[in-house]
């Protein structure tokens, strides 16, 4: 649509392979600690080809919607089910909590998963530092007083409170827990690279870095590998449209500029923008731009309307006009897969670079609903035909995999490294 167009928001024109670069560029910088560049936060871990057999880990899975407890049971085999799972919603994500009620929370859900003296995997999915300090909340959390304080520490505490000392908690993002869960299904030893990927309420990469190549951290084991947590939803080397400037100066601060075009929990505000920005300019009229202008949508209702599930959501005078307010929407999925795919393609390539070698089969293990679910266009689809393009002719393959339960799977790797 030319309205789109003239306001900076055109996904064909998106220069797939100068952003791939300048995200290489911004991951390498972050790995040697420089200022504006990607956090790359390395796990307090290193990794092990250590296979867990018989034995059953307390999991723990605190997400950008939904908190989820479980106990996963490794069989003698090494295969993992998951049993006893709970859940309940993620403290401040629907208004702001003190540090107490946020831990109040957070054990409801996980303290009938858990026994004395138990190592708890923990995947946290925001970033923290390698002594277990969060540094900032993503995914529009509110809960300022944990923010600078040891989540590891926090949690063992509560724990301890509440009848069950002893507890060792390992921490780690859920997006490493997701690559985690990709190195333990078989094959993966022969991969050239893996890559753990999340695009729900929020988005991330995962994967693992030769210790050397981490200077920022030389304190790590030399020749060993590390998972690192790129945090890439922090990207900011790229081109943004209008409507991006509009929802950042909204309710943006500084961070997570390239989470915010293509997450769950971003892609309902921003498309919100768009229909009151034309609503505003004349693009839509009458009822339907009284109704954009008074209403706030949510992904799911956005893409299910685009994709002729829900023709309710907007009081539309005809056909017409409901592709008018589809052609509005769908770019916006559109450009997020495109930026998807690159986000995956630098991962990709730096988990090749650090296993030494420069042809082969990629294995991505993509988790998240946005990433699954949508449905107003060919979001894997196109996923993967972008990716083939920025990665076959550079002598790689790639498949796309999706384990179930992996950040609680991968949480319970962790546990008992």
């Amino acid at each position: 649509m030319t309205y789109l167009r003239d306001n900076g928001l055109d996904w064909r024109a998106i220069d797939a392979e100068a952003l791939l670069e300048a995200f290489l560029e911004a991951m390498d910088a972050g790995l040697r600690g420089e200022p504006d560049a990607l956090p790359m936060l390395p796990a307090a871990f290193l990794l092990t080809d250590r296979p867990l057999r018989d034995v059953e880990v307390p999991t723990f899975d605190v997400g950008g919607t939904n908190t989820r407890s479980a106990r996963v049971r490794f069989d003698a085999e090494g295969r993992p089910s998951v049993l006893g799972l709970r859940k309940g919603g993620m403290p401040g994500s629907r208004g702001a909590v003190s540090l107490e009620a946020f831990y109040a929370q957070l054990l409801e859900v996980l303290t009938p998963n858990i026994r004395p003296g138990e190592s708890l995997g923990y995947c946290f999915s925001y970033p923290v530092d390698l002594q277990g300090r969060l540094l900032f909340w993503t995914k529009g959390i509110q809960a300022d007083s944990v923010v600078g304080s040891n989540v590891v520490a926090g949690l063992a505490d509560a724990l301890e409170a509440n009848g069950r000392p002893g507890c060792v908690v390992r921490v780690l993002n859920d997006t490493v827990a997701t690559l985690l869960a990709a190195q333990a299904m078989p094959g993966s030893e022969a991969c050239a690279g893996l890559v753990g990927f999340i695009l729900g309420t929020g988005s991330n990469t995962a994967y693992a870095e030769r210790t050397e190549r981490v200077p920022k951290c030389p304190g790590l084991a030399p020749g060993a590998y590390v998972p690192i947590n790129c945090e890439s939803g922090n990207f900011a080397h790229f081109p943004r449209s209008r409507f991006d400037e509009e929802y950042e100066a909204a309710s943006g601060n500084g961070r997570g500029l390239w989470e915010r075009t293509l997450s769950g929990v971003n892609l309902g505000a921003l498309g919100t923008i768009v229909l009151r920005d034309a609503a505003r300019d004349g693009i839509l009229r009458g009822r339907l731009a009284e109704a954009v202008q008074t209403q706030a949508y949510t992904n799911i209702a956005l893409d299910d309307f685009c994709a002729g599930r829900t023709p309710d959501v907007f009081p539309c005078a005809d056909a017409q006009e409901a592709e008018t307010v589809r052609a509005l929407l769908r770019p916006l999925y559109e450009r997020a897969a495109v930026f998807a795919a690159i986000d995956i393609a630098a991962a990709a390539l730096a988990s090749a670079r650090a296993r030494g070698r420069d042809k082969g089969l990629i294995r991505v293990n993509a988790d998240g609903s946005t990433f699954w679910k949508t449905a107003c266009v060919p979001f894997v689809s196109m996923v993967g035909r972008t990716l083939d393009a920025l990665l076959a002719p550079r002598g790689f393959a790639h498949e796309i995999v999706r384990v179930e339960d992996a950040p609680l799977i991968g949480a319970a790797l962790a546990a008992m490294r």
